[in-house]
């Protein structure tokens, strides 16, 4: 009996999954109905770079997490964009002493690499 009952479940066919008909929302979502900001676009930065090579940094999940977000609240393609923009206003606050330091610093870390 157990013979047949095996054979029997090693034969059968799946079930097949009917389709129905494309089920549409009855409402959408729209960033513009939830906040009100006023976009100008002297502020957007579009800057076209050549392609550079990446690596890897190590970080807190906590500070990925807000890396990911700040990326898609901005609407930026990648997190790469969020930081060249916070270290560009971060940079603009420095002294022309501290300037000089980080870019002598900067060409000491491309030649390590």
């Amino acid at each position: 009996m157990t013979e047949s009952k095996d054979n029997n479940l090693l034969n059968r066919k799946p079930k097949k999954i009917e389709r129905n008909q494309q089920i549409e929302p009855s409402s959408s979502f729209s960033r513009d109905k939830i906040f009100t900001t006023s976009t100008i676009e002297s502020n957007k930065r579009t800057i076209e770079k050549k392609a550079e090579k990446t690596t890897t940094i190590r970080l807190s999940y906590r500070n990925k997490d807000r890396l990911n977000a700040l990326v898609n609240t901005k609407g930026l393609v990648s997190v790469d964009e969020v930081l060249d923009i916070l270290l560009d206003e971060h940079e603009s606050t420095l002294t022309s002493d501290e300037k000089r330091e980080l870019r002598t610093m900067i060409s000491i870390y491309e030649k390590k690499r």
